[in-house]
């Protein structure tokens, strides 16, 4: 299956907005990161559009991709291609997730070697796409790259497909929500859970914001709610798309637990981001699991079959999942003399940084 690759030049957001509600007439997308509702969202928070590569079979679009173009090196020059990302970390941060080509499944090995070719034809020495899911690498695949390099972060979710939750959990994670749920409730009242309206979503919003800050402003990436592209981002989704967002407060009596912002697809809830309230002096009491496991059982009980945790490593999604899986981050070097340099450059890189220094003792 030939697919034609085409780049457009997208002028102002209205266009972007034109293009993208057109296009995903035509494709099925399984996750919200690679969805209309994501896409037009992002592109609203941004000053500049990354180059834009349409994937056409039969002058038809069946999907497309943005591209970030970044130097590797000044000298030897060689330039990187990344995947649905602008190349600006405060525009990136909204962490895109199941990254992929944006198009229906069974297209997307073509298009992803399509876009190779492209890679190619440019001198660019490789692809990067970050946190991926359930990309085949398959023997095409294989022949059209010089190499691939994969990194794996695992990614939690728990079923919410049975009568009893704690059940499936283990012995000592069951005690430790069972004993927080009763010290709680014993000391502040009973928990309740509290969707917000559509009305009530923007500020709910910046209340599990204002939590999110005091946990993460001093972290190496910091929070998003001090990044202004961030917020745009997230803003002009709940403002346009709320039926798939989902912000919900938990509170033991008066007294509050924690928000969390989820994303709605099919029959999943995806966990983005929570503002815990860590200010127990009880450290019986766990509010981030108890805030999990309260929401796990409402979004149950509302007929949903998963909660996802999406990637990254965490006691609490360890403890509560029921199922591990696999995200990517992939290195697809292009079958050039510029991948071919790079993937040795990298190599070497490698090599010499497992090269114990002078003086230092084997553990």
């Amino acid at each position: 299956m030939a697919v034609f690759l085409e780049r457009k030049i997208l002028a102002s957001f209205e266009e972007a907005m034109s293009f993208l509600r057109e296009v995903h007439e035509y494709i099925e997308v399984p996750t919200p990161f690679t969805s209309l509702v994501w896409q037009e969202s992002w592109v609203s928070s941004l000053r500049l559009f990354p180059a834009i590569y349409v994937f056409k079979l039969d002058s038809h679009p069946i999907g497309y991709c943005w591209i970030a173009c970044k130097k590797t090196l000044p000298f030897p020059p060689l330039n990187s291609w990344y995947l649905n990302q602008s190349g600006k970390t405060h525009e990136d941060q909204i962490w895109i997730e199941y990254n992929t080509i944006i198009c229906s499944k069974e297209h997307e090995q073509a298009c992803l070697i399509s876009l190779l070719n492209e890679a190619k034809k440019n001198h660019v020495c490789k692809l990067y796409i970050s946190m991926s899911h359930d990309i085949s690498i398959d023997k095409k695949l294989i022949e059209n790259t010089f190499d691939i390099i994969a990194e794996t972060i695992n990614g939690y979710r728990t079923s919410l497909l049975t009568p009893n939750l704690d059940k499936q959990l283990s012995k000592n994670t069951r005690s430790q929500i069972r004993r927080s749920i009763r010290l709680l409730e014993d000391h502040y009242g009973l928990i309740s859970v509290n969707e917000a309206s559509k009305a009530q979503l923007h500020s709910y919003f910046d209340n599990l914001g204002a939590l999110h800050k005091e946990k993460w402003s001093d972290s190496t990436e910091g929070s998003g709610f001090n990044n202004p592209s961030f917020l745009l981002h997230h803003r002009y989704l709940l403002k346009n798309f709320s039926k798939y967002v989902s912000i919900v407060e938990v509170k033991a009596g008066a007294t509050l637990l924690g928000y969390t912002y989820n994303l709605i697809l099919g029959d999943t809830v995806y966990f983005y981001c929570s503002g815990i309230n860590y200010q127990f002096t009880n450290n019986k009491i766990k509010p981030g699991y108890t805030l999990h496991f309260v929401l796990m059982e409402y979004y149950r009980n509302k007929g949903f079959h998963w909660y996802d945790f999406l990637g990254g490593e965490s006691r609490y999604k360890k403890s509560l999942c029921t199922e591990t899986y696999a995200f990517k981050n992939l290195t697809l070097y292009t079958e050039s003399k510029e991948g071919r340099l790079a993937c040795l450059l990298n190599r070497l890189k490698q090599k010499f940084s497992s090269i114990p220094s002078q003086g230092s003792q084997p553990l």
